[in-house]
């Protein structure tokens, strides 16, 4: 008997754990307890009562969660602390971002006809600071960039992304250009490097232009410069 009342003792403790494994991979997917009982094709009581430890959860379960955690169903067995390992796109986005915004800031500085360490002075930073903010290579904190554009009389819509907000009376969501940067952020280092480039931005401006026209106007410009290369 002594026996049997640790195995059951062991088993409630084993599953209570399993339980805590399985919110936490929810809570650090984002999900709520509603998504996962629907792809578990349960009632959220039930996905409750797992994660406490109050009911049994099956291996085909287990798997649906690893699945939609995008994790590998063995990390709930693991003790070792799962590690999330995914790239996610705005992390380039968000660089990406900041050498906008730190484009921004050379502008407004030059159009100022102000210099790096006048920049620096209002900041109370080295000017090789200034530097690093211009070329995107150091986060500006948003106090210092509130300073900065008060300091040059402009307002924070300024180095905003101010499409964000929807624009259209019923709310459709658009394309806004921070989901056009997460994009950017996934074409090849070559593409976003001749992208970046404001010498390009010709060509690509021909190029928009070209996309355009109908395939037979495409076809004449082509016979076109084909009579006047030969």
């Amino acid at each position: 008997m002594p026996d049997g009342k640790t195995k059951s003792e062991k088993t409630t403790l084993n599953q209570k754990i399993l339980g805590v494994r399985v919110r936490q991979a929810r809570l650090r997917t984002g999900l709520s307890l509603n998504e996962v009982a629907q792809a578990l094709g349960v009632s959220t009581e039930v996905v409750s009562k797992i994660e406490a430890g109050d009911h049994a959860v099956t291996l085909p379960q287990l798997e649906v969660v690893a699945l939609i955690c995008n994790m590998p169903v063995l990390n709930f067995w693991s003790d070792l602390p799962t590690e999330d390992k995914r790239r996610y796109p705005t992390v380039d986005a968000i660089a990406f971002r900041q050498r906008i915004i730190g484009l921004l800031l050379r502008k407004v500085r030059t159009e100022a006809g102000r210099s790096e360490e006048d920049l620096a002075k209002q900041l109370a930073i080295p000017a090789s600071q200034i530097t690093q903010y211009e070329l995107g290579q150091v986060e500006i904190p948003v106090i210092q960039l509130e300073a900065l554009a008060h300091y040059f009389n402009v307002p924070i819509n300024y180095f905003l992304d101010n499409s964000l907000a929807l624009s259209d009376a019923n709310l459709s969501q658009k394309w806004t250009p921070l989901e056009e940067i997460i994009q950017f952020s996934q074409f090849p280092p070559d593409v976003r490097e001749f992208l970046a480039n404001p010498a390009n931005l010709l060509y690509i401006n021909i190029a928009m232009r070209l996309g355009e026209l109908s395939v037979d106007t495409l076809r004449g410009l082509a016979e076109g410069l084909l009579e006047v290369t030969y």
